[in-house]
């Protein structure tokens, strides 16, 4: 891998903030917000997916066959509600700890 710019990596930790800003405000659900952050930590390098290891944790423990973001538009209503327990009880488990993570980004390189 080519090691990044200076500028790139500005670039990068500023996307990463945005990321963070946008699940701590709730402009996008938990877990596409959190694949939003985990994608701008693996632009970083996996250093950095190590330091905030909460998200790739996340993504590893949601089933498979649960549909995120805008595939759920493609999914028949009834499935969607048989499965979103399942989603939900994750988000519950997960929530506080990658909000006070993305808190820590935005602090931290803001």
């Amino acid at each position: 891998m080519t090691k990044m710019t200076e500028d790139q990596f500005i670039a990068r930790k500023k996307r990463l903030v945005s990321a963070a800003r946008s699940l701590v405000a709730g402009q996008q659900g938990i877990t596409v917000a959190s694949n939003h952050v985990l994608g701008c930590l693996y632009g970083l390098g996996d250093e950095w997916v190590e330091r905030y290891y909460e998200f790739k944790e996340y993504r590893n423990a949601l089933p498979s066959d649960i549909p995120i973001g805008s595939e759920r538009l493609l999914w028949e209503f009834n499935k969607l509600l048989e499965l979103d327990p399942v989603l939900a009880n994750l988000e519950f488990k997960y929530r506080s700890r990658l909000m006070r993570r993305c808190c820590e980004i935005i602090t931290n390189y803001c």
